[in-house]
């Protein structure tokens, strides 16, 4: 793994009073681990731990993860995707044996407030102690990462939420990318009263095929499309999880409805706006400078730079709107 996709990183965590000197690295770029943290000292003491970070879901056309149904699948079942911020919270054990339980996103170890977004702020309003308690009890029994989406309208992306703000379950990782099946992770959380995403569609064998699947899927996000608006710039759905579970694991893919699919993803012909809010809103999750520069150098990382300097202008165009729309800077 290039040395280059991670970042060194020292950060205070708060727990009961005390406060607690992480140090270590973060990895950041997309692909099987990003978020992942390796805790290398806490409090200057020596304590190796590894915090799983959460895959970035592929469509069912990415080479690299293609869609294939294991022999034994035992289910599938699609789930809302939701449009906010990964939010994912895993036990870490302090110096002093306490285990603390906390909330991070894929770019801050420890989350914070920031001049784009008051995060911190919103995880906690979205949580309360109660939530949080239950939270940190699943993460210490089952040993285990849960990640939530923040999403509703006081976390704006591109979907337009006419809800607040709500924190939805939507994987749990075991070991350092082992995801549970969805059956277990819906089981967990209602035993526990954690909230999860919405289901739309369940299906078992003998129906559990790959065309049948496929088939579903475009049913749910033409239903979608229906709901979505992009002549306006309205979206109200980002599309659809395939959550596919094994007796021991779980797969997942995602479908999007076509004013939001990112074909740019698949072609790297073309940066819409939706890129552009996508790459912005990004920046903003994980703590990063939101100068037009930064998002160019950024993208082009993402992108390819011939992309990114053959449209320039428009991502200009693109990021001065994001300013004046969201934050009424220009």
């Amino acid at each position: 793994m290039s040395k280059t996709s991670w970042r060194s990183f020292k950060a205070s965590l708060n727990h009961k009073g005390k406060v607690y000197t992480l140090q270590g690295r973060i990895h950041l770029k997309r692909g099987v681990f990003p978020g992942e943290v390796e805790v290398l000292t806490i409090n200057d003491i020596p304590s190796h731990q590894i915090l799983p970070g959460m895959s970035e879901i592929p469509y069912t056309t990415t080479l690299s993860h293609p869609f294939i149904l294991p022999t034994k699948s035992l289910a599938a079942t699609f789930t809302l995707k939701m449009d906010g911020t990964a939010i994912l919270f895993s036990p870490l054990l302090l110096p002093d044996g306490e285990v603390v339980v906390f909330p991070r996103t894929r770019g801050m170890v420890v989350i914070q407030n920031t001049k784009w977004r008051p995060l911190r702020s919103l995880v906690e309003q979205a949580l309360g102690k109660e939530l949080h308690q239950r939270i940190a009890t699943v993460c210490q029994q089952q040993n285990a990462t849960l990640v939530f989406e923040l999403w509703g309208a006081n976390n704006q992306h591109t979907v337009q939420y006419d809800s607040s703000l709500t924190l939805s379950l939507h994987t749990m990782i075991k070991g350092r990318n082992s995801l549970q099946p969805w059956r277990f992770v819906k089981q967990v959380a209602k035993a526990n009263n954690i909230p999860t995403v919405e289901e739309l569609a369940r299906v078992v064998p003998p129906q559990l095929t790959e065309d049948t699947l496929l088939q579903v899927s475009q049913k749910l996000v033409t239903q979608q499309e229906n709901e979505n608006n992009p002549q306006l710039g309205l979206y109200r759905y980002e599309g659809v999880v395939l959550n596919v579970e094994t007796q021991s694991r779980g797969l997942q893919w995602k479908f999007k409805p076509p004013s939001m699919e990112e074909y740019h993803r698949l072609a790297r012909t073309k940066i819409l706006p939706i890129t552009v809010f996508h790459s912005l809103w990004k920046r903003v999750d994980q703590g990063e400078e939101v100068s037009l520069a930064a998002l160019v150098e950024g993208m082009g990382k993402e992108y390819g730079e011939e992309v990114v300097a053959q449209q320039q202008d428009a991502i200009a165009h693109h990021y001065w709107f994001w300013l004046s729309k969201y934050y009424n800077l220009v």
